[in-house]
């Protein structure tokens, strides 16, 4: 029998892209709490190449982003866009940032709230949790949503203009990689300029693929299809890459933040990673592969998940308390990212579904009213 799963899922590449973009991201929240659980090389090693591994995130956020906004903006107007963006990204960020400086000052990272400048400073820079750097880099994509809509409908309407600007755009990018690793990254400007890691310009590579993909979907899938049986060996052999220069730093005092996205070696295996996911999401909705609700469903809600996972990861850990430590240290890793996984989701589709149950008791309460005047 013919599975008509998609003819009734609105779904594309970028929801699956999504959905694997927060599922390494929450396991990145929960491989940098675990740290302090691990007392062998062994266990330390274990978390490094899982955090390589996942590694992908930002990139593949960015590129789905951009890849579902030109999809689906190109004629909307932007006073239209940024309100529904702002319902939908910003106040959940303010509120989970917001719940994180109350209930659990000690997850901000660089410049702690000691004032209401530095209240502000958190937010705009997304110090409130170890997460919410991602979201203050995606929501300036969202700000640029004009330029990226111009540039991937007008500019890029002739054909010929999509290699040279890839060049370039390359080119730049290449560059600016060369001065973070020089001048940031354990150079002078490392805390003057530490910043830059959640500035747009470090990933626009990512989303400008991400408009190319969609408005040159055909001429995209087809390179994708020619390089298929290259990609995950590549992918093996950039991850023997990223392993040896993190490990490169030791095991004392072991630390993810010298796992950057800003190398080229990280770009390199976040573009891979980005094409293969892409692929597999191709071929599931080709399928009509009957896993696509359960994408629909966690992509409607993997943004909300995002920015709730920190705070509810800090939450499950205590509730488990010294378990953790009893446990061997893989099980113990398993457990608290499928806990803080279904808390996540859960928790914010609760809210959702109170939100929608709040709003339809105001209708009715409106309508009574009208009713009785």
């Amino acid at each position: 029998m013919e599975n008509n799963t998609a003819q009734k899922v609105n779904i594309n590449e970028s929801d699956i892209l999504k959905v694997f973009a927060v599922s390494g991201a929450i396991l990145q929240s929960v491989l940098g709490m675990f740290l302090k659980y691990a007392h062998t090389n062994d266990d330390l090693a274990l978390l490094g190449v899982i955090f390589n591994i996942v590694k992908y995130t930002a990139p593949v956020f960015i590129f789905a982003i951009v890849y579902g906004m030109v999809k689906n903006n190109q004629h909307t107007k932007a006073s239209h866009f940024y309100k529904e963006k702002f319902g939908e990204l910003v106040i959940p960020y303010l509120l989970w940032a917001a719940a994180g400086l109350i209930f659990f000052p000690e997850i901000q990272v660089n410049q702690h709230v000691t004032s209401f400048w530095t209240l502000i400073e958190s937010f705009v820079l997304g110090n409130a949790s170890s997460q919410f750097w991602y979201t203050v880099m995606m929501l300036q994509f969202q700000v640029l949503m004009p330029i990226i809509i111009f540039v991937c409908y007008k500019y890029l309407a002739k054909p010929r203009r999509v290699i040279p600007l890839l060049i370039v755009s390359f080119v730049i990018f290449g560059a600016w990689l060369w001065m973070y690793d020089t001048f940031v990254f354990r150079g002078t400007y490392a805390v003057s300029l530490r910043y830059l890691d959640r500035f747009f310009v470090s990933y626009f590579i990512y989303a400008l693929l991400g408009g190319i993909a969609w408005v040159y979907k055909k001429q995209f899938d087809g390179v994708l299809r020619r390089i298929q049986f290259i990609l995950i060996p590549v992918m093996l052999l950039i991850l023997i890459w990223t392993n040896h220069e993190f490990f490169g730093f030791g095991f004392e005092d072991m630390s993810f933040g010298n796992l950057i996205y800003l190398k080229p070696s990280m770009t390199l295996y976040s573009l891979v990673v980005i094409f293969l996911i892409y692929m597999l999401a191709r071929h599931l909705i080709s399928l009509n592969s009957r896993s696509l609700p359960y994408y629909k469903w966690l992509s409607t809600y993997a943004y909300r998940a995002f920015t709730a996972n920190v705070f509810m990861l800090v939450i499950v850990l205590r509730l488990f308390g010294d378990l953790i430590g009893q446990l061997p240290f893989f099980v113990g890793l398993l457990l608290v990212y499928l806990t803080t996984v279904a808390c996540s989701f859960g928790v914010v589709y609760a809210f959702a579904q109170l939100k929608v149950w709040a709003e339809g008791v105001f209708l009715r309460q409106k309508g009574a009213h009208s009713n009785n005047h």
